[in-house]
């Protein structure tokens, strides 16, 4: 994942946490090690699938598996991620407006310009099995006032193991 992140201009947008971090979270992870998904309890984080791996379609196949494996909810930056999300069958229940005193490290406002002027909201996404191969409808689901906020209504949603 931290290879990905290197190459692309759209790295800042995808979180890679501490080593430590993954080491307390359940990691699903290709045999050619060319994509995978980290679960932290009911949280899916980490997606990542190199463009080269011998997996077409992996990351797919891994946001389903983390999904069997108890993977409920997820956010992410409103850019193409929650499109991609919708497609395995999460759905957007709440959103969080930019702040520039938590963009992420090595945040460039102008490759990311044309979402919101380089700010896009952040998207807290719940599974619905019955939204497998949705489509994703910009700006869906609610504003909240802050993250716990999101993570609750994420957490909530109605959707969830129905």
């Amino acid at each position: 994942m931290s290879a990905l992140k290197d190459n692309n201009p759209y790295a800042a947008s995808v979180s890679v946490y501490d080593i430590d971090e993954y080491r307390h979270m359940r990691l699903l992870i290709t045999d050619d090690g060319r994509a995978g998904v980290a679960l932290k309890a009911d949280e899916v984080v980490s997606v990542y699938a190199h463009r080269d791996s011998r997996h077409p379609r992996a990351g797919r196949a891994l946001l389903e598996t983390a999904v069997a494996q108890g993977g409920r909810r997820l956010d992410c930056f409103d850019t193409v991620l929650p499109d991609l999300y919708s497609k395995a069958g999460f759905v957007a229940v709440a959103r969080l407006r930019w702040n520039d005193d938590y963009a992420p490290d090595g945040w460039d406002y102008t490759t990311f310009r044309q979402i919101n002027g380089g700010r896009p909201d952040v998207v807290f996404m719940a599974y619905n099995p019955r939204a497998v191969d949705s489509t994703y409808l910009p700006g869906t689901g609610g504003y909240v006032d802050d993250y716990d906020q999101g993570v609750h209504a994420a957490r909530t949603h109605s959707g969830l193991g129905q």
